[in-house]
């Protein structure tokens, strides 16, 4: 049950009950080997794959679908701007530092 959240009933608290991690019929957790294959992936395709291999790993059809469009991608960038904006969609964007000229006037009354 969430934390300050009342529901309605407690058939709706069972309900939820039912559908947390753990239960049978609860939600799934996705196996951390799925994320561990991704990074390894990208890793292999962004600094050590030669670009004969990202063309036979695109023409072998038994790899998956997303991965051959997203060096299909990754191989027509002609700018490092394109590869930038193409990359941060798979890491995120590094942290960036935001500047705020118009800050709102502050009053200080001294009595």
């Amino acid at each position: 049950m969430r934390k300050g959240y009342k529901h309605k009933s407690e058939e709706s608290a069972a309900r939820e009950r039912a559908h947390q991690f753990g239960q049978p019929n609860g939600n799934k957790q996705c196996a951390p080997s799925t994320a561990a294959s991704q990074r390894a992936f990208y890793r292999w395709v962004e600094t050590n794959a030669t670009e004969q291999e990202l063309r036979e790993y695109v023409e072998n059809a038994e790899n998956p679908v997303a991965r051959r469009k997203f060096i299909t991608a990754l191989m027509g960038c002609h700018t490092v701007q394109d590869f930038f904006d193409l990359t941060n969609q798979t890491h995120g964007l590094p942290k960036q530092v935001v500047e705020q000229t118009n800050l709102p006037a502050v009053n200080i009354v001294l009595e």
